[in-house]
């Protein structure tokens, strides 16, 4: 029953939270603060963006970790839950500076090669094999009667 034993961690640290002062609770969220950074490293790394059109010398947005684990994917700073959304963003935006470029004629294409390359864009995201984040699993490193106990690799 590990996962209760979890469980059971996860409502001892509830409950000591809730007696806690306002500077109490401050002190323990720098705490987490300084111990997410190495988590939250090897999923920073990883750009998701496949699409390589860059019409005009505009690229689509990265999609990159936004150290939210619940809104995973950021776009040009807007996160997003789920890779097909973060993707679409992505693209969009590349139209949308890609539109404003062709009409201050600053290359020589117009807004309908722009549009092309959208939907060579969105194509390229549905087709994507690569929608998710790796973060390394913990690892078991001890356990006792109460508790076990898991280390980050």
């Amino acid at each position: 029953m590990r996962c209760a034993t979890f469980y059971a961690l996860a409502a001892c640290v509830a409950a000591a939270m809730a007696s806690m002062s306002l500077e109490d609770v401050a002190l323990h969220e720098f705490r987490m603060a300084l111990l997410n950074p190495r988590q939250q490293v090897a999923a920073t790394a990883t750009n998701l963006q496949i699409f390589s059109g860059d019409l005009g010398g505009i690229k689509a947005s990265a999609i990159t970790f936004s150290g939210d684990r619940d809104r995973p994917f950021e776009v040009d700073g807007d996160t997003f839950n789920d890779f097909p959304t973060a993707a679409i963003r992505a693209c969009d935006n590349q139209f949308n500076k890609c539109a404003q470029a062709a009409n201050a004629k600053q290359g020589n294409f117009a807004v309908g090669d722009c549009d092309k390359q959208t939907t060579q864009c969105k194509s390229t995201g549905q087709a994507a094999t690569k929608t998710a984040f790796d973060f390394p699993p913990p690892v078991l490193s001890s356990s006792n009667a109460d508790f076990d106990f898991f280390c980050d690799q």
